[in-house]
């Protein structure tokens, strides 16, 4: 029943529906439909019958971002749910301090959105206090309090008083094992020395008061020493010399704090000061000319390091000129120019212009540039002079010949042998006696104006020890010294020393400036050069002479002689213990080297084992040997012009040249003649010896003539005798005869100065 009455109920209504469905559509046929647009979910519909045209547009969704769901643009419908933010890890833009607090910056990685944190103060992070340091954060460093107090101990034993440059140990004695430190409340007025674990050396280095503090390296303990420190006073005292001016000073004394300290200038008139001299330069330079002065050593100021009480000299060099030429002889046709060399001028006398003047203008003419023009023959003088300063002067003697070239031979020749400038020089004179200083004074020529005249009264009797009498060709001329140095040790006394035995000693000749004493015949051996019975002889070298060749002789590693740098054939002498001698202990005089045949050939050598020197033979068998004397209070330079005059003569009689002219060092090693080889003078002598042979070769015919024109300088030998303050012009006439002809030239030479030598 209940069934029957719904069926019938929902019947009713669909018909009704459709009553009304169809009344409404008849009503849209008629009148048209109104239409509703279409939407995302429903088709475009008849808001009148409902009916549908179309679909529905459906929806435009918008993606979902961090804050929205997904949504439809046109109708604002949503799917799901919004993103959410996707935050970084942040960044802190304040750091939290111990105190303050900081920010950290979070940003969302899709929208930008940003959000800030605040972060908390950090707060102290105590770290407790130590000796060194009071209780401190670690992390800002905020201190609070002190530092634990260091412990004061009485651990250092020093001297409170010290002296500048003195030294002393001070004791530390901190615990066991601690390292420590020093502290200064005065920097740089002491230093330390060496500190190890216990002792610490300390230097003072300036006048004052200083507090030292010794510190353990944690702080934990310390102690302190204050140090007087004082400085020595050094009294100045300057030596009184005759003509000096010393200027009003306080400096008479000083302390080493004050160096360097300049000292005060002295004057002399006449002289330029150079510097102040400590006692041992000032006895060194002595009697040293001035030009030979290491001037860097003198004081102007007392340099940094010196110590004591001072006794200074002054030091000066003479003010004067030098002139300097080619030649002082020139002929007609020539001219010359003369150079000036300033010696120690002042800056104003520096300043002055150097006039030059002639003593005789009809002879030759001299302009300002010291060009000299010959006039006509003859000789006069000129002088160099400082316009401002006319005491500054020196001259020179200018000899005028019509020709130069023209004159004759034997005039060329003593032309050339000519001084240009006497030797003046201090001289050490070795003695086994003793040994003495002596100021040499040269000869205006190298030739010697005198007779040469051998004694012959003293021959040593034949078959006696020192004279064996056996015979044996020459190829040298030794030269000795004695080294007897007493003033009864002349020649006559060497003479008869050699012919009353000599003690198993000899040679041929004593020579002195008193005399020349023939003891041993020429061609007979004597025992004079420490060689033994080692006889001359050559060995071939295997090596083909060469042209300009030095022929320098050295040793190889291998032990064989070479010859400027070329290995020979001949074997240097083996040292007493059996190894090869080097190139430096060769003689110094050399080893003899010959050409003939064009080829080099070696002269037998051997090993001195008293001298540790390759040495050359010959000496004793094949020499002739001359003993020149030393002695004191002699003429030393007449004594070797007199046995350079002997040696030509030797040269000539036995046929040898100026090469084999050897000192008694070439046969053995000895430092002989001693005198001659220490102060430089070996090859002066052997000029000598080469203006003596060359005369005596080729013009041995001749007379020669010697006047002086100064006889108060200049004997007529040609000996200087005296030197003047200054620089001196001296002149003489030589003349030469032959066949009845003479010829006479004038010369001249400098005699310098005791100026050169002079000091304070």
């Amino acid at each position: 029943m209940k069934i029957r009455r719904a069926i019938l109920f929902v019947f009713m209504i669909v018909l009704l529906c459709s009553f009304a469905s169809c009344k409404k559509k008849s009503t849209c046929e008629k009148n048209g439909h109104h239409w509703q647009e279409a939407s995302c979910t429903t088709p475009k519909t008849c808001t009148v019958c409902n009916a549908t045209e179309g679909e529905a547009l459906g929806h435009i969704w918008v993606d979902a971002t961090c804050d929205k769901s997904k949504t439809c643009i046109r109708c604002g419908a949503t799917n799901g749910e919004a993103l959410g933010h996707d935050w970084n890890e942040g960044v802190i833009t304040n750091k939290p301090t111990c105190t303050e607090e900081g920010t950290k910056l979070f940003t969302c990685n899709r929208c930008d959105e940003i959000i800030i944190e605040t972060l908390e103060a950090l707060g102290h992070d105590w770290v407790e206090a130590t000796y060194l340091a009071p209780k401190t954060c670690s992390r800002c460093g905020e201190t609070e309090g002190n530092p634990l107090p260091s412990m004061q101990i009485d651990a250092i034993v020093a001297n409170s008083e010290m002296m500048v440059g003195e030294q002393q140990n001070i004791e530390v004695n901190f615990t066991s094992g601690k390292l420590y430190q020093l502290e200064f409340n005065v920097e740089k007025m002491v230093k330390v020395v060496s500190q190890t674990e216990n002792i610490c050396v300390i230097e003072a280095l300036k006048e004052g008061q200083v507090t030292i503090t010794f510190k353990t390296i944690d702080n934990s303990e310390y102690d302190q020493i204050v140090l007087t420190i004082s400085e020595e006073t050094f009294d100045i005292e300057y030596a009184s010399k005759a003509n000096v001016i010393l200027p009003e000073t306080d400096i008479t004394s000083y302390k080493q704090s004050q160096l360097p300290l300049e000292l005060p200038v002295p004057t002399k008139d006449g002289y330029l000061f150079l510097g102040w001299a400590t006692p041992d330069i000032a006895n060194e330079y002595k009697n040293t000319a001035v030009a030979s002065w290491d001037t860097s050593i003198l004081w102007k100021s007392i340099p940094v390091g010196t110590t004591g009480d001072l006794i200074l000299t002054p030091m000066f060099g003479y003010t004067r000129m030098e002139l300097h030429a080619d030649t002082t002889v020139i002929d007609l046709e020539d001219s010359l120019t003369i150079s000036v060399v300033k010696k120690y001028f002042s800056e104003e006398q520096n300043l002055s212009k150097i006039q030059f003047t002639t003593m005789n203008d009809e002879i030759l003419t001299i302009d300002n540039n010291g060009i000299i023009t010959p006039v006509s023959t003859g000789y006069t003088t000129i002088m160099a002079s400082l316009e401002d300063f006319p005491d500054v002067n020196i001259t020179l003697g200018i000899t005028i010949v019509e020709d130069l070239d023209g004159l004759d031979e034997l005039l060329q020749l003593l032309v050339e042998a000519n001084a240009d400038e006497v030797i003046t020089k201090q001289i050490t004179v070795t003695g086994y006696q003793f040994v003495y200083g002596l100021r040499l004074r040269g000869s205006v020529s190298n030739y010697l104006f005198a007779d040469h005249v051998v004694n012959e009264d003293y021959m040593t009797p034949l078959n006696d020890e020192n004279r064996p009498g056996d015979t044996h060709e020459k190829y040298y001329i030794c030269v000795h010294d004695t080294a007897s140095s007493a003033n009864t040790a002349d020649a006559l006394t060497h003479a008869r020393y050699v012919q009353v035995g000599g003690g198993g000693t000899s040679w041929h000749y004593s020579a002195g400036d008193t005399g020349i004493y023939h003891q041993i015949p020429d061609n007979e051996r004597a025992y004079h050069a420490g060689d033994g019975s080692r006889e001359y002889h050559l060995n071939e070298s295997g090596l083909v002479a060469k042209p300009n060749a030095k022929m320098e002789v050295t040793i190889s590693e291998d032990g064989y002689f070479e010859i400027d740098g070329e290995k020979s054939l001949v074997k240097a002498p083996l040292k007493d213990n059996e190894e090869i001698p080097t190139t430096s202990e060769i003689n110094d005089a050399g080893i003899r080297v010959v050409v003939q045949n064009g080829k080099y050939y070696i002269g037998d050598t051997w090993w001195s084992s008293t001298y540790k020197r390759v040495a050359n033979t010959g000496g004793n068998v094949n020499s002739i040997g001359i003993e020149t004397m030393v002695n004191q209070g002699s003429d030393l330079y007449l004594t070797w012009q007199k046995t350079a005059k002997l040696v030509a003569h030797l040269l000539i009689d036995n046929n040898l040249t100026l090469d084999d002219v050897k000192p008694h060092h070439y046969f053995s090693g000895k430092n002989c003649p001693q005198t001659m080889r220490d102060n430089g003078l070996w090859d002066n002598f052997l000029t000598l010896v080469s203006f003596e042979y060359r005369i005596l070769k080729d013009f041995g015919d001749y007379e020669i003539t010697f006047e002086s024109l100064d006889a108060e300088f200049v004997k007529n030998n040609g000996r200087v005798i005296k030197q003047d303050l200054k620089d001196k012009v001296v002149s003489y006439n030589v003349t030469v005869t032959k066949d009845g002809v003479s010829k006479t030239i004038t010369l001249s030479t400098i005699i310098p100065g005791n100026c050169h030598f002079l000091f304070g």
